[in-house]
């Protein structure tokens, strides 16, 4: 069997893994590093990040922005010398002109995520770092002081050798058998589950609000306690609840399950809402309880509250009685939805679950356990909110275990 040696194997050719790579390959010019890739050219999940646009870090990102065990006490050291500002300068060195939104989002000055991995190539190029692409991983072992890869067409012999797998779901929402990767090595693990995600919901009213939109605050409740509140956007499916806000609630409610209640006029109270609809229903007695909304709320939303409040649309408002008006104004402010555990990757951005912070060393992301061994981003027990917080971690990890190898 064919073997090469080589002085660090990348696994993985995504955000982290290349700039894991590029900086490797500046502080150790004359060695040979290799990036390992399954897909048939690296960075293609780069690619489709912030609807092609690639929100490729954020200006607030802080520990309280990621999750997983151990995750602050990791974030607040690797902040210290990658934080977004650091990132930034990084790929200004590389060519690469951004600029941050209102909300501190920070996207190429071009709008478009491939002139993020443009820069990122061209430097891989000018390092003389080796893309091997359509890369079939059989195995892994420890050998002397180093590793050996094993892979399709021969093993490759690493002094170091980097994890940058990714998540369990690749760009094209496909499963990946990256995890297999981890067992190979005996490192614990959180099981994964999917994270910025739309939650599967049950019930039957959500056939009609297909494509319908409302602003509204979404809570996730778990065992009757208030787990996280977020604000924003949500946008309704046959079977699940999607956008940003409920994204950020998909960690948990994907893998606990619980119910999520929207108010869909969270800068009304209780009373206001009440004596709104109280106007509403004297202003035009004999309409009927399906123009109670008009104004308010999107038709069919109006009418899916109705059904979930008891009220047939067609009644008119005047025989509405103070307990369904009542029963309505609940609804507006605690609609709730029942979740779904899951572990449907294909519409994930991020997997939550990997290999346990406490596996490594959070200044070098060096393995514990097996020296010369480094993990970086989502191969490890970290994922962030929506917002470019992932791929700035992703980023950063790179950078960090590069200075490292």
């Amino acid at each position: 069997m064919k073997k090469e040696r080589v002085y660090a194997a990348v696994i993985g050719g995504g955000a982290s893994g290349m700039l894991c790579a590029i900086r490797a390959a500046e502080r150790h010019p004359d060695r040979r590093i290799v990036i390992l890739e399954k897909a048939d050219r690296v960075g293609k999940k780069l690619l489709v990040t912030g609807n092609g646009r690639c929100n490729l870090s954020n200006l607030s990102a802080g520990a309280k922005n990621y999750h997983g065990e151990g995750s602050e006490k990791l974030i607040n050291i690797l902040y210290e010398n990658y934080s977004p500002e650091a990132v930034l300068e990084t790929f200004h060195t590389l060519g690469l002109l951004s600029r941050p939104d209102s909300e501190g989002r920070v996207y190429p000055l071009s709008n478009q995520a491939s002139s993020v991995l443009d820069v990122i190539r061209r430097r891989l190029r000018e390092l003389s770092v080796e893309e091997r692409c359509n890369a079939d991983i059989r195995g892994i072992q420890k050998s002397g002081g180093g590793y050996e890869v094993y892979t399709a067409d021969g093993v490759i012999c690493a002094d170091r050798l980097v994890i940058a797998s990714g998540g369990h779901a690749d760009y094209a929402g496909r499963e990946s058998g990256s995890r297999d990767i981890l067992r190979l090595l005996g490192l614990s693990t959180v099981k994964p589950t999917p994270s910025l995600s739309p939650v599967n919901v049950s019930g039957d009213l959500l056939k009609p609000l297909k494509g319908v939109r409302a602003g509204a605050e979404a809570t996730l409740i778990q065992n009757g306690r208030a787990v996280k509140t977020e604000r924003g956007e949500v946008q309704f499916t046959e079977n699940a609840l999607s956008g940003i806000c409920i994204f950020n609630l998909s960690r948990e409610a994907n893998r606990f399950g619980g119910e999520i209640s929207l108010n869909l006029l969270p800068d009304y109270n209780s009373e206001q809402i009440t004596d709104e609809l109280t106007v509403r229903v004297q202003r035009d007695p004999d309409a009927p309880a399906s123009e109670i909304f008009t104004g308010m709320l999107h038709k069919n939303l109006g009418l899916s509250l109705l059904k979930a409040s008891g009220v047939k649309p067609s009644r008119p408002c005047k025989d509405i009685s103070n307990k369904e008006l009542s029963n309505l104004c609940r609804h507006l402010t605690d609609w709730r939805f029942v979740c779904e555990k899951s572990r449907d990757f294909r519409k994930a951005q991020v997997t939550a679950g990997g290999v346990r912070l406490s596996e490594i060393d959070p200044r070098t992301f060096e393995a514990k356990k097996h020296r010369g061994l480094y993990l970086i981003g989502e191969a490890l027990d970290i994922d962030g909110d929506c917002g470019g917080y992932n791929l700035q971690f992703a980023f950063a990890s790179g950078l960090c275990a590069g200075d490292c190898l």
